[in-house]
C-alpha cells in the first residue's frame, strides 16, 4: 500500500533538496573562494546557539508529555550545543575555534542516536539530572577551552581542517543520519510534528556535517555548511516561536475560561447566600437576578411565575443595570403572559431546560424580537427555576451583544434553577405548615368556645323552661282575672290585656328564639349546621317579625325602625328562621350604634334581571373602623358591644351562603354602616345546598 506524502514530509523533503543542491552549486560556482569575515560568523553561531538552546529548553519544559527519557536526552544535547555554539560564537580563530565547533556536533550527534536507545535504559533519577549533568559539563568544558587555547590538540593542519577534526565531524554525521532516520520511523508510527521536525533537524545536521569533511576553513563550502546549520537552527527556532505563540494563546484561553469559572463560582456562591439569607421568594428572585447580571454580564433579567389556575407565565420581578434604557421592552413584557411552549419562556416551560439565543432580534420564535430590536438587545438565554416535574417560574435574560451559547454557563443555570425551586418549595411548605399550625390552634380554640356554648346552651335552656313556664301561667291568670272584671272596666283596659297577651307572646317565642339561637351559634364555631328548610318566604313578613320582637328595645333608645320596598318584593326560596336570625342579629348589632333620633332602615329591590333580591340594612350610627370591618364575617370578627362575642355577623355570612348569596358592607365613622345581602329569587343551586349540607 502506498504512503501519501503529507505537506511535513514534502517540506522535509524540500528542505534536505534545497540544503544538497545549494551545497553543488555554491562548489561549483565558486571553487577555492575565501571570504573571512569573523563577525557574521560569530553571529550566525551565535544565533544558532540560541536556537538551540530554546529549543532544548521547549523540550524540557513539555517533556510531561512524552514519558519518554529518549526525547529528554535529544532536548540536554540541544542545551549542549547551545552552550558551545555560543562559546565557539566568541572565541578566536585557533584551535579551540574548530574543537568547539567539533564537540557541539559529536554532542548533537550523540543526542540525536538517543532515539535508538530503548526505553527505560535510563533510569529515573538520572534521566532528571540529565539536563543539569550536561549544562555543567559543557560550561566547564567551554570555558577551558577558551582559557587555554594553546593546550588544546591540533584540530587545523595549514588552513585545512586535521584527521581528528575530521574523524570527529564524520561519527557525527553518521550519529545525526542515524537519529534521522529513527525519528522518521517514529512520525510514521505517532504522526507526531514533533517527531518530524526532529528527523528535519538531523537530517540538516547531517548534510552540514558532510559538507565538513570537503571543505576548508573561510572557503565557500564552509560558509555552506555554516547556511545548512543556520537554516536548521531557524526552523528550531521557528518552531519554538510557533510554540511560544501557541503557548500564550493557550496560557490567554485558560486565564479567560479561569475567569469565567471564578465568576461562575462567585455567582453559584451569592445564590447560595442570597437562598440562606433571603425571607421571602420576591427577595430571592430579585437577588438572584442581580447575580446573574452583574457576575455573568448580562444587563436585564426577568422572573416570570406560575400561575397555577389559569395556566400562564406571569410577569413578577425584574432588575436591570442602570445605564440600560429599555423601558419599552420592559413595559411590554410586564403585560404579557406565555402559555406551554409560546416564545422563550414558554419553551423553557415546554422543554424543562435552558435556552440560549445568541440574537433575539434574528430569532422568528422570540415573540418581542421588535421591541428587543428597539431596546437594542440581542443576547438572551432562559431557565426553568422547578423541582422536579413541579415548575414554580422562568427566569429569562437580556444583553446588548450577542453571545454564542456557552454550555458550562447552561448548566450553571440549570443548577442555579433547581436551587431556586427548592428555596421556594420549602418556603410554600412553610407557609402551608404555618396554616396548618394556625388552622389546629383555631380548632382547638373553636372547640373550647363549642365546649363552653353547649354548657350555656344547656343552662339557658334550664332557665328559660321556669320563664316559658311561668309566662303560660300569667297569661292563665291575667285572663282569669279580666273575665271577672265587669263589663265598663274590661272595656276601659281591653288595650292593657292586649298588650300583655303581645308581651307575654314575645316572652315565649324569645324564648323559644334564645334556645335556638345559643344551638346555631354552638353549631356555626363548629362547622356544623343544621339542613336548610326553603320554603316560601315574604321578606316583609320576616322582616316584620324582627322590628315586632326589637320594637321595645327600639323605642327604648328612640331609635326608628322603617322599612322601604319590602312589600313590593316577591316571595322567594329561603330558610325563613335563618333569615330571621340574620336580619335579627343585624338590626339588633345596629341599635346601639344609633344614637337617639336616629333609624335602622331595611331596604329591598329586585336586580335588573328580575331573578334576585337586594336586601339593605343601613342604619345612621357611628360607623365601623377599618380594623373592625375588615374583621366581619370571620372567627376574628371585633365586638365593640360590652360582652359581645363577635360571632353575629359570622352567623349572618353562614346564613347567606346557606342562600348561595353573597353580602357585602360599607361603612364610614361618625356615617354609619349598610350591609347589602343578594338572595336568589328561586334559592340556592343545588350544589350550594350540598356544600351547605356537607
Amino acid at each position: 500500500m502506498k504512503h501519501k506524502l503529507s505537506a511535513q514530509d514534502l517540506f522535509l523533503v524540500g528542505m534536505i533538496a534545497a540544503a544538497g543542491l545549494s551545497g553543488l552549486l555554491v562548489r561549483s560556482l565558486f571553487p577555492n573562494h575565501m571570504w573571512v569575515n569573523l563577525p557574521l560568523h560569530s553571529t550566525v553561531e551565535a544565533l544558532g546557539g540560541l536556537a538551540a538552546g530554546l529549543m532544548g529548553l521547549v523540550l524540557l519544559a513539555r517533556k510531561a508529555e512524552w514519558e519518554d527519557e529518549r526525547l529528554q536526552g535529544v532536548a540536554s544535547g540541544l542545551l549542549g550545543m547551545g552552550i558551545l555554539e555560543g562559546f565557539h560564537a566568541v572565541s578566536s580563530p585557533d584551535q579551540g575555534f574548530v574543537l568547539l565547533r567539533s564537540a557541539a556536533s559529536l554532542l548533537g550527534g550523540v543526542a540525536f542516536s538517543f532515539v535508538w536507545h530503548p526505553p527505560g535504559m535510563i533510569g529515573k533519577r538520572t534521566k532528571d539530572l540529565m539536563p543539569y549533568l550536561v549544562i555543567g559539563v559543557t560550561v566547564a568544558f567551554g570555558m577551558l577551552t577558551v582559557a587555554f587555547p594553546h593546550h588544546l590538540p591540533r584540530f587545523t593542519v595549514q588552513d585545512q581542517f586535521a584527521p581528528i577534526a575530521l574523524t570527529v565531524n564524520g561519527v557525527a554525521a553518521v550519529l545525526f543520519l542515524a537519529g534521522a532516520a529513527g525519528f522518521w520511523l517514529e512520525s510514521r508510527r505517532t504522526g507526531r510534528p514533533e517527531h518530524q521536525l526532529l528527523a528535519t533537524l538531523a537530517i540538516l545536521f547531517g548534510l552540514a556535517e558532510m559538507m565538513f569533511l570537503i571543505s576548508a576553513p573561510w572557503e565557500s563550502e564552509w560558509w555552506t555548511w555554516h547556511v545548512v546549520r543556520f537554516a536548521a537552527y531557524v526552523l528550531a527556532l521557528t518552531y519554538v516561536s510557533r510554540g511560544y505563540v501557541r503557548t500564550v494563546s493557550d496560557i490567554r484561553r485558560a486565564l479567560a475560561h479561569t475567569k469565567r469559572s471564578e465568576r461562575r463560582l462567585a455567582a453559584e456562591y451569592a445564590v447560595t447566600r442570597i437562598m440562606a439569607e433571603s425571607a421571602t421568594v420576591k427577595d430571592a428572585t430579585h437577588g438572584v437576578l442581580r447575580v446573574i447580571g452583574e457576575n455573568l454580564n448580562w444587563e436585564v433579567g426577568m422572573f416570570w411565575a406560575m400561575d397555577d389556575q389559569n395556566q400562564v407565565l406571569r410577569f413578577v420581578d425584574l432588575w436591570h443595570t442602570p445605564h440600560v434604557e429599555a423601558t419599552e421592552f420592559i413595559k411590554d413584557s410586564k403585560d404579557r403572559t406565555f402559555r406551554r411552549g409560546d416564545g422563550l419562556v414558554g419553551r423553557v416551560w415546554d422543554t424543562g431546560k435552558p435556552i440560549w439565543i445568541p440574537d433575539v432580534c434574528a430569532d422568528p420564535t422570540f415573540r418581542r424580537a421588535q421591541m428587543a430590536a428597539r431596546a437594542g438587545l440581542h443576547g438572551a438565554f432562559a431557565f426553568p427555576v422547578c423541582k422536579g416535574e413541579r415548575l414554580y417560574g422562568v427566569i429569562d435574560c437580556f444583553s446588548r451583544t450577542s453571545h454564542e451559547p456557552d454550555r458550562e454557563v447552561l448548566e450553571m443555570l440549570a443548577d442555579v434553577g433547581i436551587k431556586v425551586g427548592l428555596f421556594m418549595d420549602r418556603k410554600r411548605t412553610e407557609e402551608e405548615l404555618h396554616q396548618t399550625e394556625a388552622r389546629l390552634v383555631q380548632e382547638q380554640r373553636l372547640a373550647e368556645v363549642a365546649r363552653v356554648l353547649g354548657d350555656i346552651g344547656h343552662d339557658l335552656k334550664n332557665m328559660l323552661m321556669p320563664i316559658s313556664s311561668g309566662a303560660g301561667l300569667l297569661e292563665e291568670e291575667l285572663s282569669e282575672c279580666f273575665s271577672k272584671l265587669p263589663e265598663p272596666t274590661a272595656t276601659a283596659i281591653k288595650p292593657t290585656r292586649e298588650m300583655t297577651h303581645e308581651l307575654i307572646e314575645m316572652i315565649r317565642q324569645s324564648s323559644r328564639r334564645i334556645n335556638d339561637r345559643v344551638k346555631e351559634m354552638a353549631d356555626s364555631v363548629k362547622g356544623l349546621t343544621r339542613p336548610p328548610q326553603f320554603a316560601p318566604c315574604r321578606l316583609a313578613d320576616v322582616v316584620s317579625n324582627v322590628y315586632r320582637t326589637l320594637r321595645i328595645l327600639a323605642d327604648e333608645r328612640h331609635v326608628a325602625l322603617r322599612e322601604e320596598g319590602l312589600d313590593s318584593l316577591p316571595v322567594i326560596r329561603a330558610d325563613e328562621s335563618r333569615l330571621f336570625n340574620a336580619i335579627y342579629n343585624l338590626v339588633n348589632n345596629a341599635i346601639p350604634e344609633v344614637s337617639a333620633g336616629g333609624s335602622v332602615t331595611v331596604q329591598g329591590r329586585q336586580d335588573e334581571s328580575k331573578k334576585h333580591v337586594l336586601l339593605s340594612v343601613i342604619d345612621t350610627g357611628r360607623g365601623m373602623s377599618p380594623e373592625v370591618r375588615d374583621s366581619l364575617f370571620s372567627y376574628e370578627a371585633i365586638s365593640r358591644k360590652v360582652g359581645g362575642t363577635g360571632l353575629g355577623t359570622k352567623i349572618v355570612k353562614d346564613v347567606v351562603d346557606a342562600h348561595g348569596g353573597t353580602i357585602t358592607v360599607e361603612s364610614t365613622e361618625g356615617k354609619g354602616t349598610a350591609f347589602h345581602i343578594t338572595l336568589s329569587i328561586d334559592g340556592p343551586s343545588r350544589q350550594t345546598v350540598s356544600a351547605v349540607q356537607s
